[in-house]
């Protein structure tokens, strides 16, 4: 037997190391997540996350290994004390701006047996693997995501893009949580700031490398892009990113649509990558996000991915149109 597994070991030799770039590394997500993205398996990355996250573009490819923010058990950290506003004045009053829109705005009423509609324009990075970044044209995509708490209530889950209708496999059970996020599993998070960043660094695993700050701002892109959020939530959500070191304002981002408004970012440095949201400088609704590869040399960041919200309503069935009947 000694003999045959030495022999066996001789014959198959274990895969060398591979070392690749960290820009490699962050294309190859990115064309990862494109394929996810169209079978629509959260960040959701992902964003998730998102992109929420819940259905996200090629960059949201960003809500996880995706999207750069993988959720997943972890050991849970220390008691946090009451945590310190980390945000740029500027940053804060965006993001308190954010919060107090979601409180002003009505609850929804949403059954397990019903599905959240998104309707959004998305830009995709097209380009080859290990290749510069291509950019395909704006598209229009439409999400139903089912409400159903179980394990398996992904299953009538749906993604029309591209003329053609996709399954969103989950790839085996996937309660309602971080990575299925329903309003009801939303409505339930800790609507003090502090306490659900608690929660939300639990859920938040650091890939390869990624900063902890940076893979729990993707999990809350995907919790809240492409999404209906409950008021409470939605305001505490806002808040805790407030007191995540390394948000700063963006000024004259634009959505996937090139919708002006007022971003909200952050740079994983190690990473090199950077996500923003952009927000209506006015109304401080949430508008879409954007992804970017960033690059050591100080050359201007590479767009590849990004989102404009259209449309979200509750619908009663996959595939439904909101308004419709069937």
């Amino acid at each position: 037997m000694t003999r045959d597994l030495d022999e066996l070991r001789r014959s198959h030799p274990a895969p060398h190391d591979i070392t690749l770039s960290p820009l490699h590394r962050a294309r190859l997500r990115s064309r990862v997540d494109l394929a996810i993205d169209r079978h629509e398996a959260r960040r959701r990355v992902v964003r998730g996350i998102a992109a929420p996250a819940t259905v996200l573009a090629c960059a949201t490819a960003v809500a996880t290994v995706g999207v750069l923010a993988l959720t997943g058990d972890s050991p849970a950290p220390r008691p946090e004390a009451t945590r310190a506003v980390m945000t740029s004045l500027a940053a804060t009053r965006v993001l308190d701006g954010a919060a107090d829109r979601a409180l002003a705005s009505p609850a929804a009423t949403v059954r397990e047996d019903q599905f959240v509609y998104t309707r959004s324009a998305v830009i995709t990075n097209e380009g080859r693997l290990g290749e510069d970044v291509v950019l395909g044209p704006v598209r229009e995509r439409e999400t139903w995501l089912g409400q159903d708490p179980g394990p398996f209530g992904w299953q009538d889950d749906l993604i029309r893009e591209l003329g053609q209708d996709w399954p969103l496999e989950s790839g085996g059970p996937s309660p309602a949580g971080a990575r299925r996020p329903t309003y009801a599993w939303l409505a339930q998070l800790p609507t003090d700031p502090d306490a659900l960043l608690d929660v939300l660094d639990r859920a938040a695993v650091p890939v390869d490398g990624q900063e902890q700050q940076q893979a729990t701002f993707e999990l809350i892109g995907s919790l809240v892009s492409e999404q209906l959020v409950p008021p409470d939530t939605a305001a505490a959500l806002y808040r805790a990113v407030a007191r995540i070191d390394g948000v700063e304002v963006e000024h004259g981002a634009t959505d996937a649509l090139g919708r002006r408004g007022v971003g909200i970012t952050r740079t994983d440095a190690r990473f090199r990558t950077r996500t923003t949201w952009i927000f209506d400088a006015s109304t401080y609704e949430l508008r879409g996000t954007r992804w970017f590869f960033t690059h050591p040399d100080g050359s201007p960041d590479t767009l590849f991915g990004a989102t404009a919200v259209l449309e979200t309503a509750v619908v009663d069935s996959a595939g439904q149109a909101p308004g419709s009947k069937t």
